[in-house]
């Protein structure tokens, strides 16, 4: 028996136009019907999110329309159809000109590009493991300016991919730090989240290198 063939004549084939890729980033949003859906490429043939959402059933060639968001700051209704659902993967193509052109999608590339190399030039700092110590009692497991990763509390949800959290990193009880993100990854318990701009700002994060990276006295 044959196996079954990957793409099919009429599927949605987005490997050979220009797309905007949410990869090691906060993914896009698209919201329909209330249900926030995480965008991880859009082109001007469709767009993907990835996993789909299980809110809600799902019909393979269903007409949606939702509003799309992107990284510039762009809102917009769209209109499309289900050509694709999978565990993994949640597939829509257009079906009017309700739908980012390619100038839109251009700009949302540059939007990436230059955010991913910000990102890597923000030095990371790895907070230890909280195995008895100072830090015992922080979720926090590496921060950067523009991003934290932290390990959730037992018993505590995850919160879905592409959602947006506000709350605060707790030093001691005199020290507390607001930041504002949106979820871009889960490593297992572990929760990696892009801070929205301006992100941490220097001080703080020199308040954090002093927390955490306490200098060690000298032993000579």
């Amino acid at each position: 028996m044959s196996a079954e063939p990957r793409w099919r004549p009429g599927e949605f084939d987005r490997r050979h136009e220009p797309r905007a890729e949410y990869r090691r980033t906060a993914p896009g949003l698209l919201e329909v019907n209330g249900v926030p859906c995480a965008v991880r490429d859009l082109g001007t043939g469709g767009l993907r999110v990835d996993p789909a959402p299980a809110a809600r059933v799902w019909v393979l060639g269903e007409i949606v329309s939702g509003e799309l968001r992107l990284r510039d700051g762009t809102a917009m209704t769209i209109h499309g159809r289900i050509a694709r659902v999978r565990r993994s993967e949640l597939c829509i193509v257009p079906v009017d000109e309700a739908w980012p052109t390619e100038a839109l999608i251009a700009a949302e590339r540059a939007v990436l590009s230059r955010a991913r190399a910000e990102r890597r030039a923000a030095p990371r700092l790895p907070i230890p493991a909280p195995a008895g110590g100072p830090n015992r009692s922080t979720p926090l497991r590496d921060v950067s300016a523009t991003g934290i990763r932290y390990l959730l509390r037992p018993g505590e949800p995850a919160p879905a991919v592409g959602s947006m959290l506000s709350g605060e990193v707790r030093l001691d009880a005199e020290t507390v730090i607001p930041v504002r993100g949106r979820v871009i990854r889960h490593y297992g318990r572990e929760i990696a989240v892009a801070l929205a701009p301006p992100g941490l700002a220097p001080e703080m994060m020199e308040l954090l290198r002093a927390r955490f990276f306490r200098d060690e006295p000298d032993q000579g």
